[in-house]
């Protein structure tokens, strides 16, 4: 009794967070049967349901995911490697820090997307400049809260670490990173984000296939219930990475309980 007790209460806030969107549909569709809204230009939750089952019978769907995924995952995945490393480095050396600070900021307010006509002359529509977009505007929070992170290490820790004979890399393992796990987490965070916002739009500017090129597409020559489909699929990513960061950061917390 007592588990059935916990998995009940435990899907409690799923259910009552859930509630909004379920009523939201129902309305939407109501509204849309009764023709109230305009069905051509804003659909309906039944007709997006039988766009999804038509992409994803013929493909689209699979197509669109596996070009958006590849974007993201060599984009983020780019950004978080030099985003770490350079803002480690920003933190733990401060000659470094000054030397990078200023153009770091400046690409930070940097209108990157103004700049996406720019980047498909130099690299061609496709992969190479989604992946470039995303890099771009992800890689700067990384760095910014990697380098606050370890910037703010007790420094007395650290002293009581070298006092006993502790290496620089025993210092960073078991002090420095342990210690900035909350603000790398932090970047993470908001590089998801602006990962995910970063395949749509550079999809929209110099994409080829992916889901903000479907939403581009489907939109200019109004096919808005096939649009949805991309809009909606591209808001339960958005969904399911912000899950997977916070899972992460609790099984960080726990590492550094361990460490």
């Amino acid at each position: 009794m007592t588990g059935i007790a916990g998995r009940l209460s435990s899907a409690r806030p799923m259910t009552l967070g859930a509630l909004p969107f379920v009523a939201l549909v129902v309305a939407w569709e109501l509204l849309a049967r009764a023709h109230v809204l305009n069905r051509v230009l804003v659909s309906s939750p039944s007709l997006i349901a039988a766009a999804f089952l038509k992409q994803l019978h013929n493909g689209t769907i699979q197509r669109d995911l596996t070009a958006s995924a590849i974007e993201f995952v060599i984009g983020f995945g780019l950004s978080v490697v030099v985003g770490i490393v350079v803002g480690v480095a920003m933190g733990w050396y401060r000659p470094f820090s000054y030397a990078l600070a200023p153009p770091l900021w400046l690409s930070y307010n940097a209108p990157f997307f103004a700049l996406s006509p720019l980047l498909v002359v130099l690299l061609g529509l496709g992969t190479p400049t989604v992946v470039t977009i995303v890099f771009l505007i992800t890689v700067v929070p990384i760095v910014a809260n990697a380098a606050v992170g370890v910037r703010n290490v007790d420094r007395t820790l650290v002293r009581a670490a070298r006092s006993f004979g502790a290496t620089d890399l025993q210092i960073f393992r078991k002090v420095a990173l342990p210690a900035s796990i909350p603000y790398l987490m932090a970047g993470l965070r908001l590089g998801v984000g602006r990962a995910l916002i970063g395949v749509i739009a550079g999809e929209f500017f110099g994409g080829k296939a992916g889901l903000g090129y479907s939403i581009s597409y489907f939109a200019g020559t109004l096919q808005t219930d096939n649009m949805m489909v991309s809009v909606v699929i591209t808001a339960v990513i958005g969904v399911i990475l912000t899950q997977g960061a916070n899972r992460l950061e609790r099984w960080l917390d726990a590492w550094r309980g361990w460490s």
